[in-house]
């Protein structure tokens, strides 16, 4: 069965649990969703498919209950609560404390949304949000820039000047003619030169490229171009490009073609925070420990561990996987395997090991003080 159908039979599954207010058996469910009900597949079959979705969707965070009636029967449900974010408004004048969370239906709401409530929030605790938002926005770690991002989306979508109201340390700082040419020079295939400080080398320097795009990646836009004298493929961080320009004014005539492989989209999709620049890759060995799906995401970014292993090492694969990952930026490496609360570590080269045990150490240390004053940085 491809993935198509089973994304099908998942939507419609969601649609027939949202568009009932009660539980449902799955003898129910089966007149909704087609991929339950087909006469060449006997019954023990679609059981266990439906299991299946019902366990995937609820790793993904879908809030399936199990309600077990008192005659015997299982029933699921589906509170549109428990799926749907509040619809976010901002009310005029302060409120008490606690900002009022009440069943209002939006106006113009879809068919079937008019149950998602929603949060009245004050505009204290919306500077409150936007001031979170700026911080979280610099701090580098991949998980927690996923995370605000999505949050992100989310209050944009719902308060439409949300964005226009950030503080400016959340701005990020690039020229914007810089930017202007930078992106000009995409749209034309125009070569560009610009002077460009490297943080790895700590020096700066003329550069000669082909621009082959422009994305948004862990809070930064960055150049994804062609550098001309090492003919490599390069990335440069647009707030750290001055003085640019393009070389040649003729804009009807493109001075280069992007290779026809080459999918910018899947690049940036490709790229994690600790491989974006253009110093050399180094390789990290990483054990992760137990089976959660953060740990299986974790494993599924890196790759099968070198062969031989030395002896240590082999010992072990008895209770951890190992696998290993490119990475130009260690310290951002470090700071993501830190999510993992003690189930991924780094066990080679040995000056990853020293630079991981240290950030513990000050994690420690910060925690301590935390817990000690009873106050937050």
């Amino acid at each position: 069965m491809s993935a198509t159908d089973k994304l099908h039979r998942w939507l419609d599954l969601l649609a027939a649990l949202l568009g009932r207010r009660y539980a449902v058996s799955l003898t129910d469910l089966r007149r909704d969703v087609p991929g339950y009900d087909d006469p060449d597949v006997n019954e023990g079959s679609i059981l266990r498919m439906f299991e299946r979705d019902k366990d995937e969707l609820r790793e993904l965070g879908v809030v399936i209950d199990t309600v077990a009636e008192s005659d015997g029967v299982v029933k699921y449900q589906l509170k549109k609560a428990d799926f749907y974010l509040p619809l976010l408004s901002v009310c005029e004048a302060l409120l008490p404390a606690q900002a009022e969370l009440r069943q209002q239906p939006r106006r113009g709401a879809l068919t079937g949304s008019s149950g998602i409530p929603a949060l009245v929030l004050t505009p204290d605790e919306c500077h409150a949000l936007r001031r979170a938002a700026a911080r979280v926005s610099v701090l580098g770690h991949p998980e927690l820039t996923q995370d605000a991002s999505a949050a992100l989306r989310k209050l944009q979508f719902d308060i439409e000047d949300f964005a226009s109201g950030l503080p400016a340390a959340a701005v990020l700082r690039v020229d914007g003619d810089v930017f202007d040419v930078v992106s000009d020079a995409v749209a034309l295939r125009k070569r560009l030169h610009f002077t460009y400080h490297s943080m790895g080398r700590d020096e700066t320097a003329a550069r000669e490229v082909d621009p082959y795009g422009l994305v948004f990646l862990t809070g930064h836009w960055y150049l994804v171009a062609r550098d001309v004298p090492a003919n490599a493929l390069r990335q440069f961080r647009v707030s750290r490009i001055r003085q640019a320009a393009m070389g040649n004014t003729k804009r009807q005539h493109p001075d280069f073609e992007i290779p026809a492989g080459f999918d910018l989209s899947a690049y940036a999709a490709s790229r994690q925070a600790w491989d974006i620049g253009n110093g050399d890759h180094a390789h990290v060995l990483v054990a992760f420990r137990g089976d959660s799906g953060l740990v299986a995401q974790g494993r599924q970014l890196g790759e099968d561990a070198p062969a031989p292993l030395d002896a240590a090492l082999q010992a072990l694969t008895a209770t951890h996987a190992l696998r290993t990952f490119r990475v130009r930026r260690r310290d951002t490496f470090l700071r993501w395997l830190l999510s993992f609360a003690g189930d991924a570590r780094p066990v080679s080269p040995p000056e990853a090991v020293a630079e991981w045990r240290a950030l513990l150490t000050s994690a420690r240390a910060a925690q301590q003080a935390v817990s000690s004053t009873g106050d937050v940085a």
